[in-house]
């Protein structure tokens, strides 16, 4: 059947498949394409499973240089585009569209657009939404890349909630004015919705101040303080309130994972905050924490000394612990601790002082989603376009706020080298089964993410060992003959688990052995 479409590719290129030296092409190429995609026709069975041998060994195995090859295959997709989601048809070249890179939003630039045609489709439904793809198109997931159809329910999915693409991106800026905003909200703060956040207090002085350090922290958001009236129980009439309030999700989701709450629910979370280790990344933002806290749940004592009150003993605790400051009760349900204005000062009554305990970061803007169910679709009538996009610099893109990969639609090989270690746990496996792993997922239609994916996961659950690597690099022929023309380009992809993932010594280790030059030759 292949070498008849090979004969009839020929005649729709203008040659005659009977002319001399293209005589036996169609068979030929029926041949090639055979072997190409054998790995399809192999089992990892019958690959590994008669080479696993119990051994006391617990260093690390690198088996390194390993050649392979194997091809690209397209994928149809619904796109988020910068400034709108998009159908795939409508994508042109030129176009940005939204990815993710370790976690963060990133723009993305399509270069070229494929389509073909296919009846196999499958529709992914998550805690996120749902989209339909090919099977084989690539999702990203906590371990990884892996193909839709292999989607499990309960597989958690990077995603980041397609609502939030077209907000504006506040950049939030490192010192006390960051400080002071997590040390007010955290004391006196509400945060809902995971979007609306508001600081409801009696001093007008405190209202001012906090809208301040709030347009310092995120250059660019605008707040207002708004006059109200509260009624008051104890009072039993309407007292005189301020209120700063600002809507921003960008804003919000980085204050709910800095304190360790939900982005979801309409309830204030103030009694479910954590102490923001981020703060004591510097001693300007973590004085300006206590003094935000201070401002919004805490007093003056005395000369030198103030007392920080809440009814959120976990927090209390882990603050206390910081400080080195007991926590001592302050009434029924609240607890307290004083904190001295030289709490920084190391020796200061035998306490170690400022310490900085986290590096500045600002939290990721992807999550993940959970796969609730995968299913295939009832096969067409006709069959569907779908739709094949080629993206600089990043080759990711989001469907549904879900991140994919993709490879355009030429059948070009890319060729390389495969690294793989181990870290045995009382199991190892043949060292020859290595390479021919590598080989039985090689001879695929792959794309490399997936196919380094692919070796690893599998080692993983066969062995399961302390830890697995694998790094490929690779020459797509896509990129030396077409397209960019790039003649000197390689990509370059890995996928660590267990103690290499964990471990950052262990991983330097493995990307040192594999950097070695060539030893032995035979």
């Amino acid at each position: 059947m292949i070498a008849k479409l090979i004969a009839e590719l020929l005649k729709e290129l203008g040659e005659d498949p009977h002319r001399e030296g293209l005589v036996k092409t169609p068979e030929r190429v029926a041949q090639a394409f055979r072997y190409l995609t054998s790995g399809y026709a192999q089992d990892v069975k019958d690959v590994l499973n008669d080479a696993l041998f119990v051994e006391d060994y617990d260093e690390m195995v690198i088996v390194k240089d390993i050649d392979f090859f194997s091809l690209c295959v397209p994928s149809k997709q619904i796109v988020n585009a910068v400034g709108g989601a998009r159908p795939a048809r409508l994508v042109r070249p030129g176009d940005r569209l939204w990815t993710l890179d370790q976690g963060y939003l990133k723009e993305t630039t399509v270069t070229m657009v494929t389509s073909r045609k296919t009846r196999e489709i499958v529709e992914v439904e998550t805690t996120g939404g749902r989209f339909r793809v090919t099977s084989d198109h690539p999702v990203m997931t906590e371990s990884g890349w892996v193909e839709a159809q292999r989607l499990e329910p309960g597989t958690n999915v990077e995603w980041i909630n397609p609502k939030t693409l077209c907000r504006k991106p506040y950049h939030p800026q490192p010192g006390y004015a960051l400080g002071y905003v997590l040390g007010a909200v955290a004391a006196d703060g509400s945060i809902q919705d995971g979007r609306r956040i508001a600081l409801i207090v009696k001093d007008e002085t405190f209202a001012r101040k906090y809208r301040a350090m709030l347009t310092e922290a995120f250059p660019g958001s605008a707040s207002q303080i708004e006059s109200i009236t509260v009624p008051s129980g104890l009072l039993r009439k309407d007292v005189l309130m301020f209120r700063v309030r600002i809507v921003s999700r960008a804003i919000a989701g980085k204050l709910c994972r800095w304190l360790g709450v939900s982005e979801e629910g309409s309830k204030s979370k103030t009694k479910s905050f954590v102490f923001p280790r981020v703060v004591t990344s510097s001693r300007k933002m973590m004085q300006g924490f206590l003094d935000g806290y201070c401002d919004g749940d805490g007093e003056e004592m005395r000369r030198g000394t103030r007392r920080l009150c809440s009814s959120n003993q976990s927090f209390l605790q882990e603050l206390g612990e910081y400080l080195e400051a007991p926590v001592g009760a302050h009434r029924r349900g609240v607890g307290r601790i004083y904190v001295s204005d030289r709490w920084h000062q190391p020796g200061w009554h035998g306490r170690h002082g400022f310490r900085q305990e986290s590096e500045f970061y600002v939290p990721v803007d992807g999550t993940y989603a959970t796969v609730v169910e995968v299913r295939r679709l009832a096969e067409a009538k006709k069959p569907h376009t779908v739709y094949s996009f080629k993206c600089e610099p990043y080759p990711t893109f989001l469907i549904a706020g879900h991140l994919s990969h993709n490879c355009e639609h030429h059948l070009l090989p890319f060729i390389g080298k495969a690294h793989v270690a181990y870290m045995p746990r009382r199991k190892i496996v043949g060292l020859s089964k290595i390479p021919r792993l590598v080989e039985m997922f090689s001879r695929r239609l792959q794309v490399q993410e997936r196919l380094t994916t692919q070796i690893a996961t599998t080692l993983d659950e066969a062995l399961q060992p302390r830890g697995v690597a694998v790094v490929m690099e690779a020459i797509h022929l896509c990129m030396l003959m077409r397209g960019v023309e790039k003649q000197n380009s390689k990509a370059v992809t890995s996928a660590m688990l267990g103690a290499f993932r964990d471990r950052p010594e262990t991983r330097a280790e493995f990307m040192e052995l594999i950097k070695a030059g060539r030893g032995l030759q035979i």
